[in-house]
């Protein structure tokens, strides 16, 4: 008989003292918690598990990485640009620029024409007297654009403002030139650069006629919204043409588009005809812009029934072009042929090159254009070091539990697991095949270094690699990116070496692939197994309340039979003293 018995008995016999609650506790225990210590066991392992897949996928995640290093021919062969005068210009090479040397000589820049205005007494002196007025633009003697100059603005800041802002080409400043005089502000308004974008820039006044359109309409067949110059009208099914055009005469006119301009407005004249009257300090503008954009079925034209005509120059504007500073083209010689471009930046020339021309060249200089391929060691062996970092993870998983370390949650993990066989074998077949863009002698990674080891790692021969380089950069190129640029990674494709393992790594990391999947029903177990723990310690709780119930009724009728014990005792006594006095 145990101790525990033993007490209990000693207990009983002596009427009472059983510590009922200790006891109900350590029966439920005793119950419960083999149960409980499985469940936990096995809560733990699912736990290990889930965070062994999730090494795994930082493991591919890392090879996946190194292989994006590589998959663009920009990232793995770089061209290096020189330039014999730098100070004339600069250049810059892509992928399909090809190597050599080029001779160039620049005896001009393109540049902008510059044109300054007469002076002003300040940057804020009012002009045109304060009323609206317009700029017109010609640019290479076409016609005409517009830049309006609204009342509030009528200033030399206000037209710097409005032709920066017109996108027209122009930029605009006003420069106090500090000469003494009573004008000393001057508006400075320069071009884009090319013998093409040289300008005229004048002045009017607004006082000649405002254009005119005439907007003609027809009829509603569903009731709706139109739009007309931005302005929203509301229609009618069944509004005839002409009810259409009143409405949108009364729209207009009440609408800040009229109001908010002096010498505007909008009249109805003719059924389904209104007549919309610029400002002469509007200038020419485009036609009115319309919207059906509930199909009411209303047709819309517009006509214009009046051209714009300039007024008189603005008193005191007036703009001259910079003699020392015209429209004008680059001019160059590349490899004995003349050329001419607009821009000083130019794509066109050179394939694939960029140049960027600073300044004239003293006599003929030369443009340099060589293989950069020293950083590809260092990413091929950033590729190795991935893969043998990820083997090494693949061990430790693997392999025995840390027994020494407790919190190692990793160790053993995924002992006996084929998701790791399967992973490692397809990593494995990544390196080990021939790329899907083969290119001559250079037909998969161990042509340019990558090879394993007797212990399962890999290694790259850095002899090897420049062997390659040196004797075919271009099938180097080929075989590893399929000579092309950001790869798209969905369907069917030869991506080269690297692009095709990204697309293989891709579907192994994604959420529906195998290593996912097999987190996703680890999760679902865990949270079955936390269900069942859950359900254990409700379990616990009920038998600890019942030992503790039954103990405690035990208890008391334990307490009621010493009590007549005690009782019975006395009673005997007293019989037995009566009994001896008697005698």
């Amino acid at each position: 008989m145990s101790t525990s018995s033993t007490n209990f008995l000693t207990s009983l016999g002596a009427g009472s003292g059983i510590d009922s609650k200790s006891l109900a506790q350590n029966l439920a225990t005793a119950e419960i918690q083999p149960q409980k210590d499985l469940v936990e066991k096995k809560i733990t392992k699912t736990q290990n598990k889930i965070s062994g897949y999730a090494a795994v996928l930082a493991s591919l995640d890392a090879v996946k990485k190194a292989f994006q290093a590589i998959e663009n021919p920009s990232s793995v062969v770089t061209k290096q640009v020189s330039s014999s005068q730098s100070s004339a210009f600069t250049a810059t090479a892509g992928a399909g620029a090809a190597v050599g040397n080029r001779s160039i000589q620049i005896s001009k820049l393109a540049q902008e024409q510059r044109s300054i205005s007469d002076g002003f007494a300040s940057s804020t002196a009012p002009l045109n007297g304060g009323r609206a007025f317009t700029l017109q633009l010609s640019v290479n003697g076409a016609a005409a654009k517009t830049i309006r100059i609204p009342a509030l603005a009528a200033s030399p800041d206000g037209m710097a403002l409005a032709i920066n802002s017109a996108g027209l080409g122009l930029k605009a400043s006003v420069v106090n030139t500090s000469d003494g005089s009573a004008n000393p502000y001057r508006l400075v308004v320069t071009g884009e650069t090319g013998a093409a974008k040289n300008f005229t820039l004048t002045s009017d006044d607004g006082t000649g006629p405002g254009e005119q359109q005439t907007l003609s309409f027809g009829a509603a067949t569903k009731t709706g919204n139109i739009t007309v110059a931005g302005v929203n009208v509301a229609v009618n099914a069944g509004d005839s043409a002409s009810v259409v055009a009143q409405k949108v005469a009364t729209a207009l006119t009440a609408d800040s588009i009229v109001t908010g301009t002096s010498g505007r407005s909008a009249t109805y004249v003719n059924p389904g005809q209104v007549r919309f009257t610029y400002a002469g300090a509007d200038g020419d503008v485009s036609d009115i812009t319309y919207r059906d954009a509930d199909s009411t079925g209303v047709l819309f034209s517009t006509t214009q029934s009046r051209a714009f005509a300039t007024g008189s120059t603005v008193s005191g504007i007036r703009f001259t072009a910079d003699a020392s500073r015209p429209a004008q083209d680059a001019e160059l010689v590349v490899d004995g042929i003349s050329v001419k471009r607009s821009s000083n930046e130019i794509k066109d020339l050179i394939n694939g090159v960029t140049l960027n021309l600073l300044g004239t060249t003293s006599g003929t200089a030369s443009l340099s254009v060589n293989q950069d391929t020293s950083g590809l060691k260092d990413k091929l062996n950033g590729l190795v070091t991935a893969y043998n970092n990820a083997i090494a993870d693949f061990k430790v998983l693997t392999g025995p539990p840390n027994e020494k370390d407790k919190t190692d949650v990793y160790s053993g993990s995924l002992q006996s697991d084929s998701t790791v066989s399967y992973v490692s074998s397809t990593l494995k077949n990544l390196f080990l095949r021939n790329s899907s863009t083969t290119s001559g002698e250079v037909k998969a990674l161990r042509d340019v270094g990558i090879s394993y080891q007797r212990d399962g790692t890999l290694s790259l021969d850095e002899a090897k690699l420049s062997e390659a380089l040196a004797k075919s950069p271009d099938a180097v190129v080929t075989m590893l990116t399929a000579d092309r640029e950001n790869k798209t990674y969905f369907g069917t494709a030869n991506r080269g070496m690297a692009g095709d393992a990204i697309k293989n790594l891709n579907d192994m990391i994604a959420s529906t692939g195998q290593i996912n999947t097999q987190s996703t029903n680890a999760n679902g177990q865990l949270t079955k197994l936390k269900d069942k723990l859950s359900t254990l310690n409700d379990r616990f709780t009920l038998l600890q309340t019942r030992y503790a119930k039954q103990f405690a009724t035990m208890d008391s009728f334990v307490g009621q039979t010493n009590s007549l014990k005690t009782s019975l005792q006395s009673s005997f006594a007293g019989m037995m003293s009566m009994y001896t006095n008697k005698n």
